[in-house]
């Protein structure tokens, strides 16, 4: 009786020791990027930053819309003309996911309404990023504030080439390739403030942009 009861104990035992095993393996096998079988539990690996780069560099196109009012000479109002562009972008972040970046970005219009010529707007400055990274997922996000600029060229509006300052917010996720390359997209809203004009009377003077963004990421 005594002997059953020890062989029960030990196949128990054996069973315990082979299933924590298992689950050993398949932790090491994820934390190596090892694939496991279909059949076992997928398993999330968090890693810090940029799938555990502290450097990123990013260069995307942009397309969206001049959300702020502008007025023509006959005092009538226009929104939402659509532009493109593009921008590059240096970040580092730190062992806890938040850290720094440097922005530099140009928009355009295209034609505008009722005139040959363009806006065109400049921003360049640094801003707070946070960052973090599931499995080979990567998402955030930035904000910023720095020196802008815009050129307001038509014959039916005005001409118009100021600067004041920038502020920027951007939200983005994306896609690691390989240790050091992958592709993101994001959606930010760029705004331009500068000086009242004098006899202008709303509250802020200058330009919004809404944009979506989409390009390739170097990570070191």
């Amino acid at each position: 009786m005594k002997f059953r009861q020890l062989l029960t104990f030990v196949f128990l035992m054996c069973g315990v020791l082979s299933a924590n095993a298992q689950l050993v393996a398949k932790a090491t096998d994820v934390a190596n990027g090892d694939s496991v079988s279909s059949n076992a539990a997928s398993v999330s690996q968090e890693t810090i930053g940029f799938g555990g780069k502290h450097n990123r560099i990013k260069m995307d196109y942009n397309f969206g819309w001049f959300i702020s009012k502008i007025l023509d000479k006959k005092g009538d109002s226009h929104r939402g003309m659509f532009g493109t562009g593009l921008s590059v972008s240096y970040e580092h972040v730190f062992r806890a996911g938040y850290g720094f970046g440097l922005h530099g970005i140009l928009e355009r219009s295209g034609s505008l309404i009722g005139g040959s010529k363009e806006l065109i707007t400049g921003y360049i400055g640094p801003s707070f990023v946070y960052a973090k990274s599931i499995n080979s997922w990567t998402y955030g996000y930035s904000i910023g504030i720095g020196y802008g600029r815009y050129s307001l060229d038509s014959y039916r509006f005005y001409h118009e080439d100021r600067s004041g300052l920038g502020t920027l917010v951007q939200i983005e996720g994306e896609k690691r390739l390989t240790k050091w390359l992958g592709i993101g997209a994001g959606l930010r809203i760029l705004n331009i403030t500068v000086e009242k004009p004098e006899g202008f009377e709303g509250l802020r003077y200058g330009t919004g942009s809404l944009r979506f963004t989409i390009g390739p990421r170097f990570y070191f």
